[in-house]
């Protein structure tokens, strides 16, 4: 059960001679509706090698398993594409798109949102 409001799991994943090319955390975001969020990035040398996909796996397997959340969600930009396809992977539902959410450099960015639920997670 969730202890904390403010609970995090990080998680990093080395894959070449102990050097770290990824990385994500968990996030518990409500502790009263069992609410979590995952994000995780990897070294562009390692895209499209699985890096993402086991860095989520193994936060979504705490997230139910460990710390009993309901539902766990993330985002991610609408043009990174992998990033998408990683998330969809991993079983979760695309919601939609929430726009402007972050400033960045050159001007606004819209964002994706995924998440799974803890009886959609056991069916996978």
């Amino acid at each position: 059960m969730v202890t904390s409001a403010a609970a995090a799991v990080r998680l990093r994943r080395a894959r070449v001679e102990g050097d770290v090319v990824g990385m994500g955390e968990l996030h518990v975001r409500s502790r009263g509706n069992r609410q979590g969020e995952i994000t995780y990035v990897v070294h562009p040398r390692f895209w499209g090698q699985g890096v993402g996909t086991e860095i989520g796996r193994e936060l979504l397997s705490r997230g139910f398993e460990e710390l009993d959340l309901h539902r766990i969600y993330a985002t991610c930009d609408p043009r990174n594409l992998g990033s998408a396809r990683v998330l969809s992977k991993l079983g979760m539902t695309w919601e939609g798109r929430h726009r402007h959410t972050t400033l960045i450099r050159d001007g606004w960015r819209d964002s994706e949102l995924f998440s799974i639920l803890e009886e959609e997670r056991r069916a996978i």
